[in-house]
Parts: C-alpha cells; sequence; structure tokens
C-alpha cells in the first residue's frame, strides 16, 4: 500500500544541467539553445544536487510512490542518464515531442491522470519544485499537496 507520493523535478532540482541552458532576453527558457545543447556528451556532464539524496531514499521506501515531472523532452541518454545516476523512478512524467504546453500544465495533467487512479486517492502527495509559476499553480490546482520551493541556480 502506498502510504506517500514524492514528486520531484528534474532541473535545477536533482540535476545540475546549467551548462547547456540559456534564458531569453525576456527571462524565458532559450528551448533552441536547450535541444541543441540535449547531446549524449553534454548530458553526460550533468552532475546531482543535493536533492537527488532524497529522492534515492524515496525510491528506496516500498511505501513511497516515486515520480520525476519534467518539462524536459526526454531522449535516450536522458534516460539512461536517470538510470545510471539517480535511479529509475516509479512514474516518468516528460514532454513529448511537439507539446508546447507550459511546464506547470504539463505536469498537471500527467499527474492529475496519474494520481486519480484508486490505489493513490488516500496518499498525501508532497512536491520539490525550483521553479516558482509552476509551484503557484500546481497550488491552485491541488491545495491539499504540500510543496517544497529548492532554490536554484539553474540557468543563471
Amino acid at each position: 500500500m502506498i502510504e506517500q507520493i514524492d514528486v520531484f523535478d528534474c532541473d535545477g532540482v536533482l540535476v545540475d544541467s546549467s551548462h547547456r541552458y540559456k534564458n531569453l532576453s525576456n527571462g524565458s527558457i532559450d528551448i533552441d539553445y536547450w535541444i541543441k545543447n540535449n547531446t549524449p556528451e553534454k548530458v553526460a556532464k550533468d552532475t546531482l544536487l543535493p536533492h537527488a539524496a532524497l529522492y534515492r531514499e524515496s525510491l528506496r521506501d516500498r511505501l513511497r510512490y516515486t515520480i520525476i515531472a519534467t518539462a524536459r523532452q526526454c531522449a535516450m541518454h536522458d534516460l539512461t542518464f536517470f538510470r545510471d545516476r539517480l535511479g529509475y523512478p516509479q512514474k516518468l512524467i516528460f514532454r513529448k515531442e511537439g507539446d508546447h504546453r507550459k511546464d506547470w500544465l504539463l505536469k498537471a495533467m500527467g499527474l492529475r491522470r496519474l494520481l486519480n487512479l484508486k490505489q493513490f486517492h488516500h496518499a498525501p502527495v508532497t512536491v520539490w519544485e525550483d521553479n516558482p509559476v509552476t509551484i503557484e499553480n500546481l497550488k491552485r490546482l491541488f491545495p491539499t499537496w504540500q510543496f517544497n520551493h529548492v532554490k536554484s541556480n539553474q540557468g543563471a
């Protein structure tokens, strides 16, 4: 029986991929730059952040259901990185090619679909996220969840 659901964002929470990240002058993510720098060689240079230890602890606990909810498009080398460096989650929510929804909406739709399943109705949900816009929007949709704003220098 699942007693707790843990949801972790990837970039800026579990993984430092800032060497592959850049903002546009308006503050939004330069998606073209991100995609161009999503190569196996550059992903291999990503490093783990301190919350990766908490993530791994969640994975080891059989009473917890551990999710990575990321706005990334995941290529095979991303999945390999997760498997080899982090440990693969029970569920991975990520952006499919051609999906241009806002990050928070992508995550909300994926989480709602999963957590509406009967086996998850009773379990409290804790989220670790570095994007304040995502946190505010998810809080509005899921007011009973616990949110942890992870301060990140991702993209700084």
